[in-house]
């Protein structure tokens, strides 16, 4: 059966706010950023409370995730951005090594302007290729598809699986939103069209990692990012039974990524459970 988690914070240590978190919401896999989502450099990891939140998730069977700052962009056409965005990610797979988490969340980026589309993505390996051969062993890149707006390299089904054929490397997995597929057009309006997109995706792909499960303030293709609790957006709860009963997305882990992340993860399982 798929894990269901929520996206935690650690501000006041992982083992202190985090274990809290992950106990008071019940999670089964968790997600957290290491430092602040919108700034480049992370705070001094506490090795010490790293290992012991990786002995905790690990005797408790619960699966870790990272995810890479909101600025990290390896579309872009700046030098400097690229080379900083590399190094910020290098750091994040270090420190989701040590922390026991199974992967690394980046967004697919953006080229900025669309004339540079081509070469984005024409020169993602030689970007990624490079950083994943001297990563430390453990936790896999996982690239996450973005809503659409911006010029973004991946989004909607067609332009991600056009991103991950560019890349073309096997060790680089897939998340998905539900939030960022429905704002990048993609209909996800009834459990069938739910399931259907998905395991679309998964298949063109070849794989699907992990899964965010995030209701949308705003319209079906609106480009937007904004996330609403489950059953309180455009999306609704009537789609969400297509996440369970198919063998594709039986074990992908679930993630809720809301301030109301306890409700959401109830409801989840209660999905769940009856399948």
């Amino acid at each position: 059966m798929a894990p269901i988690g929520a996206a935690i914070r650690v501000s006041g240590g992982l083992m202190k706010t985090g274990v809290r978190e992950t106990a008071a919401i019940g999670a089964e896999v968790v997600q957290f950023f290491s430092g602040n989502p919108r700034g480049w450099k992370a705070p001094a990891l506490d090795l010490a409370d790293a290992s012991a939140f990786r002995s905790y998730c690990g005797a408790a069977g619960i699966s870790v995730y990272i995810h890479a700052p909101y600025l990290l962009n390896v579309g872009s056409p700046d030098p400097a951005v690229l080379a900083n965005s590399l190094a910020a990610l290098a750091e994040c797979l270090r420190r989701a090594a040590l922390v026991g988490a199974l992967g690394v969340i980046l967004h697919a980026g953006s080229s900025i302007t669309p004339d540079f589309r081509g070469e984005a993505l024409r020169r993602l390996p030689d970007a990624l290729g490079p950083l994943l051969d001297a990563a430390p062993p453990g936790p896999s890149l996982l690239i996450e598809p973005t809503a659409g707006g911006g010029a973004a390299l991946a989004s909607d089904s067609a332009s991600t699986v056009e991103y991950f054929a560019a890349l073309n490397d096997p060790r680089v997995g897939l998340c998905l939103d539900t939030c960022h597929l429905h704002a990048a057009g993609e209909d996800l309006s009834t459990p069938f069209r739910l399931r259907k997109v998905l395991r679309g995706l998964a298949t063109a792909v070849g794989r699907l990692d992990l899964l965010h499960v995030n209701d949308s303030q705003d319209p079906r293709g609106s480009k937007r990012d904004r996330h609403a609790s489950l059953g309180s957006g455009f999306l609704g709860v009537a789609p969400l039974p297509g996440l369970f009963g198919s063998p594709v997305l039986r074990k992908v882990p679930m993630l809720v990524e809301t301030p109301e992340a306890g409700a959401g993860v109830a409801l989840l399982k209660e999905l769940r459970s009856r399948r």
